[in-house]
């Protein structure tokens, strides 16, 4: 049987927490330790026991908020991974909180269903961002340019085209179809991508674009 995860739950509304764990108990897999109600309290609960797998953590919390905690976690405590899950869905909010090194993002209107494969997606590895935020991260990323200096090799127009549409979620059929192109085309405009950048997969290049798109 598989070790469950060791879930640490923060916010600042125990209305909301008591709901968390409630929704966590129900998910075979995880095995809620401890909560917290604030940033600083966080901190003292993994200098304390810092068996914890992964940190849910909102992001608007009294005294240290959930960005700069995550910052501090992922300093000290490099192994424990941060799912953000917040009611707040506006891009720069989003993309301070993976640059900060979240490993994830959810809203609070979330599922079951969904928070369990988010949680699944980052003990992977992987990075997890809900997918209705999808459009918020496109928008984003169009009305500010990538900076092709922030890359070894500059891409090209076409390039740049294909990275938007891989952050929409469009596998390399879908992205051949809009762009009226060969899925043979795409394929290698995505693997010159993946060489420039230096991501081995698109939980990588979501991160590396984020990252380098916004001057904070």
């Amino acid at each position: 049987m598989t070790t469950p995860q060791r879930i640490l739950i923060a916010d600042n509304h125990q209305l909301f927490l008591d709901g968390l764990r409630m929704l966590l108990g129900r998910i075979e897999t995880c095995e809620v330790v401890g909560e917290a109600t604030n940033g600083r309290a966080v901190l003292t609960l993994l200098a304390n026991d810092p068996i914890v797998d992964c940190v849910l953590m909102d992001v608007e919390m009294p005294e240290l908020n959930g960005i700069e905690v995550t910052r501090i976690i992922k300093r000290q405590w490099p192994a424990v991974r941060v799912l953000a899950i917040s009611m707040m869905g506006d891009y720069p909010t989003v993309q301070q909180m993976l640059k900060a090194g979240a490993d994830g993002y959810l809203l609070k209107d979330t599922g079951k269903a969904e928070l369990a494969r988010a949680l699944e997606s980052v003990a992977l590895g992987r990075i997890f961002v809900s997918p209705a935020l999808s459009p918020v991260l496109v928008h984003g990323v169009a009305e500010r340019p990538i900076n092709n200096q922030a890359y070894a090799e500059p891409l090209t127009r076409r390039e740049r085209e294909v990275v938007l549409m891989i952050l929409d979620g469009l596998t390399n059929e879908k992205i051949a179809q809009k762009l009226c192109l060969s899925r043979t085309t795409i394929d290698t405009h995505r693997k010159h991508i993946m060489g420039k950048t230096g991501c081995k997969n698109t939980a990588a290049l979501v991160r590396y674009v984020l990252e380098r798109n916004m001057h904070i």
